[in-house]
C-alpha cells in the first residue's frame, strides 16, 4: 500500500472502529465539496449487488442543487474497452487517484461487508467516506449497520439503513452553480486511456523492424554510412530525432524500483552511438516517476534518476559539455498511476535534443 492511501485508511478505520462517532462536516468547515466524484463501492459480501445497492444509495442522496457529481456510470464510460477499464469496487487510493485526475474536489467511496444469509443474526456493514482530493480531509465518514428484515432483499435493506447518512450527505457543496468536470479535461483522460489501447501491439514492433536491418551490412561498407555511425534502426532513427531537437522516451532503461540505482542501461549504449552520429547535437535527459503524495520527494528522486543517467553516458565517453540532468518528479504523466502498467510507463527517461556547445 502506498503512503498516501495508508495516511487515509488509519482515520477511516479508526471511525469504523469506534475511536470517534462518525463524522459530518459543517458546511462552513467541510472545504470544497460541490463537484463530487461518485467511486462503485467495493461489496466483501455475500450479497452479490450490495455494493450496486450502497453506491446507488449514495448518488440518491446528495443534493443536486448544491453538487454535480461523477457518478460510477459516468467513469466506467470513461475508461470502457480500454486496459485502464474500472474493477467492479474501487478502493479508497484509486477512487482519490480518479478524483484528481478528473479534477473533482472530493472523491465518495466505501464498501459492504458481512453476511445477509446468516439466519442466526444477518448483518452487513457499510462504511462511507468523503475525502477531499486535494489536501485529503476527511469530510464525512459513517460506518452504517445493516440489518434485513425477514424477506427483505439485502439490497433494499442497504438503501433503507442508508437513509442515516442523508444529512450528512445533504449538507456537502454549496449552491453557487459552479461548474464542474471540464468536458475537455475528461476527453484528454480518455483519450490517453485510448492510446494505452493502440500501445498494446507495440509489443511486436521489434519484430517488425528487424527485416530492416538485413540490408544495412550492405550499406556499412560505403563511406556514406559510416558518418551515421548507427548499427541498429533504434540508434539511427534516434540520431535523427536529436539533430532534429524532438523528444523521445529512452528505450531500453530502467531502474531498481522508485530508486536511482540504473538496473538496464542498453538504451543509454544506444544513445551513445546516436550522439556519436549527430555531431554539434547536446542533449538533456528528463526523469519522470509515479507520482506520491510528497511531491518534493518525487523531484528529488528523478533529480538522482537524471544525474545517474548523465553519469553513466559520462563513463560511456560522451563529453561532459554535451550533457544535462533534470528532474520532473511526477509531472506529466503518461498514463494515470491507477494501474501497474501506469505506474511502470510513467518511471522513465526523455531525451532532448538540442544545440551543443
Amino acid at each position: 500500500m502506498r503512503p498516501a492511501a495508508a495516511a487515509l485508511l488509519l482515520p477511516a478505520l479508526a471511525c469504523a472502529a469506534g475511536a470517534r462517532p462518525p463524522f459530518a462536516p459543517d458546511p462552513a468547515d467541510a472545504g470544497p465539496s460541490r463537484c463530487l466524484l461518485v467511486a462503485p463501492f467495493e461489496n466483501a459480501s455475500d450479497a452479490p449487488h450490495a455494493g450496486e445497492a450502497a453506491t446507488a444509495a449514495v448518488r440518491a442522496a446528495l443534493d443536486p442543487g448544491r453538487t454535480a457529481a461523477l457518478a460510477d456510470d459516468d467513469l466506467r464510460a470513461l475508461f470502457r474497452d480500454t486496459p485502464l477499464e474500472l474493477p467492479e469496487g474501487v478502493s479508497p487510493s484509486l477512487a482519490l487517484e480518479l478524483a484528481e485526475l478528473t479534477g473533482a474536489d472530493a472523491a465518495v467511496y466505501g464498501a459492504v461487508e458481512g453476511r445477509s444469509r446468516d439466519a442466526a443474526s444477518p448483518t452487513l456493514l457499510v462504511s462511507l467516506r468523503v475525502v477531499a482530493a486535494g489536501g485529503r480531509e476527511l469530510l464525512v465518514a459513517e460506518t452504517v449497520p445493516v440489518r434485513p428484515g425477514a424477506g427483505e432483499a439485502p439490497e433494499d435493506a442497504i438503501r433503507r439503513a442508508l437513509a442515516s447518512a442523508r444529512p450528512a450527505l445533504a449538507r456537502l457543496g454549496d449552491a453557487s452553480g459552479g461548474r464542474c468536470f471540464d468536458p475537455a479535461r475528461l476527453g484528454a483522460l480518455r483519450g490517453v486511456a485510448m492510446a494505452e489501447v493502440r500501445r498494446q501491439p507495440a509489443p511486436a514492433a521489434p519484430a517488425a523492424v528487424i527485416p530492416v536491418a538485413a540490408p544495412a551490412p550492405a550499406a556499412a561498407p560505403g563511406p556514406a554510412a559510416e558518418p551515421a555511425g548507427t548499427r541498429t534502426p533504434r540508434q539511427a532513427e534516434w540520431a535523427r530525432r536529436l539533430a532534429a531537437g524532438e523528444r523521445f522516451v529512452l528505450e531500453d532503461a530502467a531502474f531498481a524500483g522508485r530508486t536511482a540505482e540504473l538496473q538496464r542501461d542498453g538504451g543509454l549504449a544506444d544513445l551513445v552511438l546516436a550522439l556519436a552520429a549527430a555531431p554539434g547535437v547536446a542533449v538533456r535527459v528528463e526523469a519522470f516517476v509515479d507520482a506520491t503524495a510528497d511531491a518534493v520527494a518525487d523531484q528529488r528522486l528523478t533529480q538522482a534518476m537524471a544525474d545517474a543517467a548523465v553519469e553513466r553516458l559520462r563513463e560511456l565517453g560522451v563529453a561532459e559539455a554535451r550533457l544535462s540532468g533534470v528532474g520532473y518528479g511526477g509531472e506529466r504523466p503518461l498514463l494515470p498511476n491507477f494501474t501497474v502498467r501506469g505506474r511502470t510507463a510513467n518511471r522513465r527517461l526523455e531525451i532532448v535534443g538540442h544545440a551543443g556547445p
